[in-house]
């Protein structure tokens, strides 16, 4: 299963909010009695809350069976406190990835840190992505709804090019010493990000021919044959 770590549907309320049509958008306003109060620090981390329950929720059922009640059922706080910090459900899937995006991108540039060469670097993030020591597989699950959701949506699909650019800088910037052409550091940046993120596919869905081994092998093995290494 894509999900670990997460409390079963049947636990979910399944009512939706009155407030937003079909699960998806918000009303315009929210009562003064239903707005947080409190210090700047608290709200902080209120919305820190909720972003990780969303993630939560949206990981177990999926974004288009997500649910602003769903939400605010697993963070313990009431629909109107999920509508004024988000507005929408789109605008949720967003923060949620953005959220678990930043935890992901500190791990990794941590991993990287430690590399002594661009091949060492490469080995230790594919590694580490692939680990079963290292659970990845939350966040593959929001990238999976969000490419999905980017096909339909225009604040999911900015939000969708933004973060694949970001993943295809730190993979150029891995490798940016190499002695080849700024188009070629690109071109495989591109590449090696794409390879990744089908072989991540396959892992989160439990592909009984591609294990963590095999998916670190492929994925070493293109950036060989494409650096010369």
């Amino acid at each position: 299963m894509v999900c670990q770590g997460v409390r079963h549907p049947s636990t979910e309320l399944r009512q939706e909010d009155p407030r937003v049509s079909r699960g998806r958008f918000a009303s315009a306003a929210v009562s003064d009695d239903e707005a947080p109060r409190g210090s700047s620090a608290g709200s902080d981390e209120r919305r820190l809350q909720i972003l990780r329950a969303a993630a939560d929720v949206i990981c177990e059922r999926g974004f288009d069976d997500t649910r602003v009640a769903q939400v605010a059922n697993r963070a313990g706080v009431s629909g109107g406190t999920i509508i004024y910090h988000f507005r929408t459900l789109d605008q949720l899937l967003v923060e949620a990835l953005k959220h678990a995006e930043e935890l992901f991108y500190a791990s990794a540039e941590g991993i990287v840190a430690g590399g002594t060469s661009p091949q060492d670097r490469l080995r230790r993030l594919v590694e580490w992505m692939f680990s079963p020591d290292h659970d990845n597989r939350q966040l593959w699950s929001l990238w999976i709804d969000t490419w999905s959701q980017a096909t339909r949506h225009e604040e999911v699909a900015t939000t969708r090019a933004a973060q694949d650019q970001r993943w295809r800088t730190m993979i150029a910037r891995i490798v940016g010493e190499l002695p080849i052409t700024r188009r070629d550091i690109e071109r495989f940046a591109v590449g090696f990000a794409a390879i990744l993120d089908g072989l991540m596919i396959q892992m989160a869905l439990d592909d009984p021919n591609v294990d963590a081994e095999l998916a670190r092998e492929l994925a070493m093995s293109y950036a060989s044959a494409a650096l010369g290494w």
